[in-house]
């Protein structure tokens, strides 16, 4: 969607994330929404996990779900281009 687009929309983006907490031995979850006006066009999120230190699990690091980089307008542009792309090649496979 374009920056119009998503101003003029009831757009809201909702992302939960539920993991399990070994010390207390409970599952914990977090809810985190976005409404069309929170949204940063041209950002992106930063990595909020990493492997474990002896490679077998994922570590989530909630403290960073929010962090984000700004992305340069050339890079915002052709990644919409991209998106646009896939959709007609999508859109041609279906017929």
């Amino acid at each position: 969607m374009s920056l119009e687009e998503i101003k003029n929309s009831n757009l809201e983006v909702m992302i939960n994330v539920r993991a399990f907490d070994e010390h207390y031995s409970n599952t914990v979850q977090q809810r985190i929404s976005y409404k069309g006006s929170e949204i940063l066009y041209g950002a992106r999120f930063l990595p909020a996990f990493a492997p474990s230190e002896d490679g077998r699990t994922t570590i989530l690091k909630v403290k960073k779900l929010n962090h984000h980089e700004k992305l340069e307008e050339a890079h915002v542009a052709a990644i919409l281009e991209k998106i646009k792309l896939d959709q007609r090649k999508s859109e041609e496979a279906k017929d």
